[in-house]
């Protein structure tokens, strides 16, 4: 029989989550210079309070990557257990991976676009093996769909696993537009608009006439889904600022 949970652990669970949710965006902009002091500060506890959850910042920005990979993994595998079309998912996938970056840009940041302190850096071990490990497993879980997709008929054969790669890759590339400190950085609703076009041309070149009209564009119920998805994700956000 479990045991009941009690005040103080009610209590030091909310300092646990206080204390990530000042390390995510730390962690995430500059990983470098993000200092257990900086972080304590930025949770308005004390250095020792973050020593009493953490064993030091490698356990801490671990703690931060499996809060980030658990919140990924929950917006994809919903889509990937719903009982829709195999194509329907991947097409929800895409919705679903924007609105993850768009929910949590930290988090999404310290998994599909980590900062390395230098050329050629590489991540902390243990902080890059887990992070491996776990998006490995969400392709594997792409290429799957891709697969059951194929298998039906509704797109043209291709490797499941290096089309799942590509992608999380194109997916990636376009939101890190959004995310460049130059004058070539993308608006929210630029970014937003250049996914659904890109992902448009990108189904109408991969699925089978089940799939499209008799122009042979996307079937309007696919194509309906995708912009569907993409702006639900986006919220339709027109407003953002370079």
């Amino acid at each position: 029989m479990p045991v009941p949970e009690t005040r103080q652990d009610r209590r030091k669970a909310r300092t646990r989550a206080r204390i990530l949710d000042a390390a995510a965006p730390l962690l995430s902009a500059e990983p470098e210079t993000a200092t257990i002091e900086r972080i304590a500060d930025a949770a308005d506890v004390a250095v020792a309070t973050v020593y009493q959850h953490f064993a030091g910042k490698g356990d801490l920005r671990l703690a931060v990557l499996e809060r980030a990979l658990a919140e990924n993994e929950r917006h994809m595998l919903a889509v990937y257990g719903s009982d829709a079309a195999p194509v329907e998912k991947l097409v929800d996938a895409a919705g679903a991976y924007l609105r993850f970056y768009l929910d949590a840009p930290q988090l999404f940041g310290l998994i599909a676009l980590p900062r390395a302190s230098a050329p050629g850096d590489r991540p902390a071990r243990p902080c890059a093996a887990t992070v491996a490990g776990r998006v490995e497993l969400m392709t594997q879980a792409l290429a799957s769909v891709i697969g059951q997709a194929i298998g039906e008929g509704s797109l043209h054969p291709v490797e499941p696993l290096a089309a799942a790669r590509f992608l999380w890759g194109m997916m990636n590339g376009v939101i890190a537009l959004a995310l460049r400190p130059d004058p070539l950085r993308l608006t929210e609703a630029e970014m937003c608009a250049a996914l659904r076009q890109g992902t448009e041309i990108l189904f109408t070149g991969i699925v089978t006439d089940t799939w499209r009209d008799a122009t042979g564009r996307l079937a309007p119920q696919l194509r309906d889904r995708l912009h569907s998805a993409m702006s639900q994700a986006g919220g339709d956000s027109g407003s953002s600022a370079r």
